[in-house]
């Protein structure tokens, strides 16, 4: 995929292709940003652009470099690790030896360190050592959604690019030229935030079905009713239910955001669930704006919490507890 065919960070773009076309790409890049918008697809561009055989600034996605970097059988192009999982000192290691091996197949060697925050002390100080002084032919594109878990003198030997969320309307198009139906587009490109790879996962009957149960249980907690929904759900998370929790949470933040849109004489076309817009008009009519400011901002709080909890089935517990006292203060 070429730098045009990538949706979103505009900016991003115009930054490596000016890049490219003055020869000035650095040698060590820091690509930071929510997980699913980009920024693989966009380092793999790079990757290509870098050894293309045809275009200057972009790849042209037909030439040999560029298929084969596509299919990831390109040798001087490597993605560590190649599976979902920590970064581990070997890999690491044996990068640092390639690293100063003059490429094989290409112009350049290109390495991109997937989930750069997974590497331990061990393996960031192995990498340091090659960021202090690369060789002029090899690069390196580390890639994470946690850059404050990185030691800062790795940050401060790359070039960093910041890339933001994908708009709604790019994905909602994205999703209609692949035969979505325009209304689930939209529902779908509203519920993602962003993250275009999730929105390109999801199936329709699946989403639908978690928001209706994510309703019921929400609809309950308003009304001070059958805390067993919740808790006959969420009371005792494995890890399988870790990230179904998480999505009800969000989906939860979104009905608080409708609620409050609804309270202060929002235009309904901005609605985050706009297919449970009766059901919110009526949930809202019973909760004063104060109430649903504290709700929002209590989800929120939990959200921002969850991915550096050790104990979820303490802050799912505590969480109930607040919703009960907000809800019915």
């Amino acid at each position: 995929m070429a730098f045009k065919n990538i949706a979103g960070n505009i900016r991003v773009k115009k930054i490596l292709k000016m890049a490219l076309e003055r020869d000035r790409i650095p040698n060590s890049l820091l690509f930071t940003g929510p997980e699913g918008i980009g920024k693989r697809q966009m380092a793999l561009a790079l990757a290509k652009a870098l050894n293309c055989r045809e275009a200057a600034a972009d790849s042209c996605d037909s030439c040999p470099s560029c298929r084969a970097i596509e299919a990831g059988r390109f040798p001087d192009v490597m993605t560590i690790p190649d599976a979902d999982r920590d970064i581990l000192i070997d890999e690491i290691r044996f990068l640092k030896q390639v690293a100063f091996l003059k490429p094989m197949a290409g112009r350049k060697r290109v390495f991109i360190l997937n989930r750069a925050d997974s590497m331990n002390a061990d393996a960031a100080n192995s990498l340091l050592k090659v960021l202090e002084e690369p060789p002029s032919f090899s690069h390196f594109i580390l890639l994470t959604d946690r850059p404050y878990l990185l030691l800062p003198t790795i940050v401060s030997r790359c070039q960093t690019l910041a890339f933001s969320a994908v708009r709604n309307e790019e994905i909602e198009k994205i999703l209609v030229e692949r035969d979505y139906p325009p209304d689930q587009a939209r529902i779908l490109s509203l519920l993602v935030d962003g993250n275009l790879e999730r929105a390109l996962e999801l199936d329709w009957d699946e989403v639908q079905a978690l928001k209706d149960e994510a309703w019921k249980i929400f609809e309950a907690m308003l009304a001070g009713s059958r805390p067993s929904l919740f808790l006959d759900r969420f009371g005792s998370l494995s890890k399988s239910s870790e990230g179904e929790f998480e999505e009800t949470l969000q989906i939860f933040s979104s009905f608080a955001r409708d609620m409050l849109l609804l309270q202060l004489g929002g235009d309904a076309r901005f609605l985050l669930n706009p297919d449970f817009e009766g059901d919110l008009r009526t949930a809202a009519a019973a909760l004063s704006v104060d109430r649903s400011l504290e709700l929002l901002a209590e989800m929120d709080s939990v959200l921002s919490l969850l991915p550096r909890s050790l104990n979820r089935n303490l802050l799912a517990s505590a969480f109930l507890s607040s919703f009960g006292e907000i809800s019915h203060v």
